[in-house]
């Protein structure tokens, strides 16, 4: 663990911030130092070809014994004016295998450039594609309302249509059943019948599913009535848009 926090900090200000400040020199003084130019870009591509091999194989080289302390004393023998090690390296191995094996290079960069390509492009079509159909199927088949005579038809309205339309609709539908409703329960159970005879005490009329007369009938009468107006808004009896008969009082015998 120190030798590689203590390899990382020598190849940081040897390796990399020194060369780069020393090329940062070459370009900017003019007249551009050729001989200069020429050093650092043989340093860069030695150092670019190592980091690249280390990249691709670190995992196996950290296993590999005093890797930290051998991958510092390369990366100062590169960069070390004194030693000078990257023009050594790349004018003895990196040149003439890049000059002998161009020609390949080049092709496989290109065939990788086509493939990668070629594989992105196919991989966006599929998936534009196949976008494209569960879009056009959805639209194909939207949820078709019921007809106007079909059971239930009156209930459903479509959805997503005109506010008016749709509030309409549900007063057609449902308005004279709710008047009816409302009418009966507001009309009297009890009083004087049509007939009876003059001073003659009218008889009680027999308990109505609205008669709320007695307080041991009231949930009795409660739950009648929620039935009845569950029924009367139900599609099948809003479609005659006829109010319920309401149950006729009883007429006393005379």
């Amino acid at each position: 663990m120190l030798m590689s926090m203590l390899s990382h900090v020598l190849s940081a200000w040897f390796a990399f911030l020194l060369p780069s400040y020393a090329t940062w020199k070459a370009l900017a003084h003019r007249p551009i130092s050729e001989p200069d130019l020429e050093r650092w870009g043989m340093y860069w591509a030695v150092v670019g070809a190592f980091v690249a091999f280390e990249y691709v194989s670190g995992w196996l080289l950290d296993w590999v014994p005093f890797y930290w302390e051998a991958r510092t004393v390369f990366l100062l023998f590169l960069a070390l004016p004194q030693t000078q090690g990257s023009t050594w390296v790349y004018m003895t191995y990196l040149q003439p295998f890049l000059v002998k094996n161009q020609a390949d290079i080049d092709a496989g960069i290109s065939a990788a450039q086509t493939n990668v390509l070629t594989f992105v492009q196919s991989r966006i079509q599929v998936f534009w594609q196949t976008f494209w159909d569960l879009a056009t199927k959805a639209s194909a088949n939207p949820n078709q309302p019921r007809a106007p005579g079909a059971p239930g038809a009156a209930a459903q309205p479509a959805s997503g249509g005109n506010p008016v339309e749709l509030a309409r609709s549900l007063w057609s539908s449902y308005g004279s059943s709710l008047i009816g409703a409302f009418a009966q329960a507001a009309k009297p159970a009890t009083g004087a019948q049509p007939g009876a005879p003059n001073g003659a005490v009218p008889a009680r009329p027999a308990a109505s599913p609205y008669d709320v007369g007695s307080s041991s009938s009231v949930n009795v009468n409660q739950n009648a009535f929620s039935a009845e107006m569950v029924n009367n808004f139900s599609p099948a009896a809003s479609s005659t848009h006829l109010a319920p008969g309401f149950p006729e009082p009883q007429v006393p015998a005379a």
